[in-house]
């Protein structure tokens, strides 16, 4: 085996992959639209494409630490003038450090066309939170269905009635609308929607006054 080679590809490779999972992360919904409406690309939830991202991220920065370890002599070579003394600020770095600096202080700044790559993420990320809707409140997924029916202003007995109801499997009050989801392998946004048709729809039947009678009756 030659090192040199595999650290190499190993850098091109990983390269690539952090390349798509960097797309996929651009194009993303929000982690509130993505948590509640189970997102998934290839199967890969929005917290695996991120981990994935970070695991092959540092695997490519520690293969294109020993490429440049491996290749130190090409790259004094690229920092030295016609003469052959080493000059770190040369034309070439000056230049590449230039764009480098461009790049970020236009991304601060929020010049165009960086303001525009990140204003078009927004976009792509309003549109999915159209499309896949939102939870009545941040990490919502996260609440018991006992803290879940308080916050909506929902009857808990009524609330657990109407779940089972709707076939739906949960242990008791103190179990989470995500862990709810997971058990009946829906997205715990759907446990919101069986809970606001039918819960709203009663709450609102038991709402109406009673009818009252003719005169005299």
């Amino acid at each position: 085996m030659n090192v040199r080679r595999i650290t190499s590809l190993t850098a091109l490779i990983t390269f690539v992959f952090v390349l798509v999972t960097s797309v996929v992360l651009y194009i993303v919904p929000a982690g509130r639209v993505a948590y509640w409406a189970d997102w998934q690309l290839l199967w890969l939830s929005k917290s695996q494409w991120e981990d994935l991202h970070l695991n092959l991220g540092i695997l490519f920065l520690l293969s294109i630490f020993l490429h440049t370890y491996y290749n130190w002599q090409p790259i004094k070579a690229y920092l030295k003038d016609r003469a052959g003394r080493l000059r770190v600020f040369n034309g070439n770095f000056c230049l590449a450090l230039l764009l480098s600096l461009l790049c970020g202080l236009g991304t601060y700044f929020e010049v165009p066309p960086f303001v525009n790559i990140t204003q078009l993420s927004d976009t792509l990320k309003e549109r999915a939170a159209v499309k896949y809707g939102e939870p009545p409140y941040g990490h919502a997924e996260l609440s018991t269905l006992a803290e879940f029916a308080s916050r909506l202003r929902y009857e808990l007995p009524q609330v657990k009635a109407v779940l089972r109801q709707a076939g739906m499997e949960f242990n008791d009050e103190q179990q989470t609308i995500l862990a709810i989801a997971q058990a009946n392998r829906v997205p715990p946004q759907q446990i919101y929607l069986v809970i606001k048709e039918k819960a709203v729809s009663a709450r609102d039947d038991s709402s109406e006054p009673p009818r009252r009678g003719r005169s005299g009756e």
